[in-house]
């Protein structure tokens, strides 16, 4: 079980997250929907503390950890447990595909090199990019890069892989790769919080539905009954907007 409590966070005087619980279970993959703008990227970068909240807790497992105060073995665990996929990649120019893929398991988990090199071999061929191997992020579009980085989530064994907007830096025909990867790990059983613009995929690939506005969550239940049967006014006028414009399936 893996529970966020109390979740507060504000930038100056704006409010992004005011007092967000959140209860994901092991092979949920729960998606955060809402509009721009309303606390939903944050609210992952606060559970891996990439962000540090004014209030908030994180429990997963025995792991309890008080957000605010968080102590660096606090942080430390908590990368144990945790991987980001981020909107941008976030990879190392410097460094090779191999590369980016060990340096979680060397520098977070001191993983051994000949096994960390092993274990990112394995994860490149996970996400199609064996012959990718030794190529540096320039080499690479975006879509092969956002694999690599999932690639790089995947090698922490993550309890929880958090995914931000994994594709709204990509250009629309490579979008489809990474979407087709994501949908592949959590068929696997990986318990996932993914927020998401892409709705058809949402409703693909997500057990559960989470709409956020202001900083708050305003309703969750599974896609049918989030796309399908939303009972807040406001989740009923965002799906509506939405569905207005039918976006297209996704062939994955």
């Amino acid at each position: 079980m893996i529970e966020v409590n109390g979740l507060k966070k504000r930038f100056g005087d704006n409010i992004v997250l005011d007092g967000v619980d959140l209860k994901i279970n092991k092979g949920d993959v729960i998606a955060i929907i809402g509009p721009s703008g309303t606390g939903k990227s944050t609210l992952l970068r606060c559970i891996d503390r990439l962000e540090k909240p004014e209030e908030g807790s994180l429990i997963i497992d025995e792991l309890k950890v008080n957000l605010n105060k968080a102590s660096r073995k606090d942080l430390i665990a908590i990368r144990k447990k945790t991987a980001m996929v981020f909107q941008n990649w976030n990879l190392f120019s410097k460094k090779t595909a191999l590369q980016n893929v060990m340096e979680g398991l060397i520098v977070v988990k001191k993983t051994d090199k000949e096994k960390a090199k092993k274990i990112a071999e394995e994860q490149l061929k996970r996400v199609g990019l064996s012959d990718h191997a030794n190529h540096y992020p320039r080499h690479l579009s975006g879509g092969q890069q956002q694999r690599v980085a999932i690639a790089r989530a995947l090698a922490m064994e993550p309890d929880l892989l958090l995914l931000d907007e994994p594709t709204s830096a990509l250009d629309p025909e490579l979008v489809g790769e990474v979407l087709e990867t994501i949908l592949k790990v959590a068929q696997e059983g990986y318990t996932m919080l993914l927020v998401s613009h892409e709705m058809n995929f949402v409703r693909k690939v997500a057990t559960r539905v989470v709409f956020m506005e202001n900083g708050h969550i305003l309703e969750e239940g599974t896609p049918k009954e989030i796309f399908g049967n939303p009972k807040n006014e406001r989740v009923k006028e965002f799906i509506h907007k939405i569905e207005l414009f039918n976006e297209p399936e996704y062939i994955i």
